[in-house]
């Protein structure tokens, strides 16, 4: 088991890590519209970089089927949304959102949450 400093540093580092930049790509700065640019993003990303490795650790953290479902889960998730940014859907609070799943995961990887 962690110590409670080791989380407290882990999550200090999540939330600078999450706080550094703003994810300009969401909301159509710069070229966003090739499909290089859509498929560099989420592996170019601060934003999507920390979540994946949050949703990674985190599904180890719990094995099992986690192991796989989780990172699907999350990819799909990314999937649907890209689907409804090429068809110009307008969903309110994007970068907001973005910005608490990174939070709210950082919080289950740093202090160990295990769910059912």
């Amino acid at each position: 088991m962690t110590s409670a400093s080791t989380k407290r540093t882990a999550l200090a580092a999540i939330l600078f890590l999450a706080a550094a930049m703003p994810a300009y790509a969401h909301v159509g700065v710069g070229t966003t519209s090739s499909l290089t640019a859509g498929f560099m993003h989420p592996l170019s990303g601060l934003d999507h970089m920390t979540v994946m490795i949050a949703v990674g650790l985190w599904a180890a953290m719990k094995g099992g089927k986690a192991v796989w479902a989780w990172p699907l889960a999350f990819v799909g998730v990314m999937v649907a949304g890209a689907a409804l940014g090429m068809l110009q859907v307008p969903v309110p609070f994007v970068e907001p959102g973005i910005l608490a799943s990174v939070v709210a995961l950082g919080l289950l990887v740093a202090l160990a949450v295990d769910l059912p």
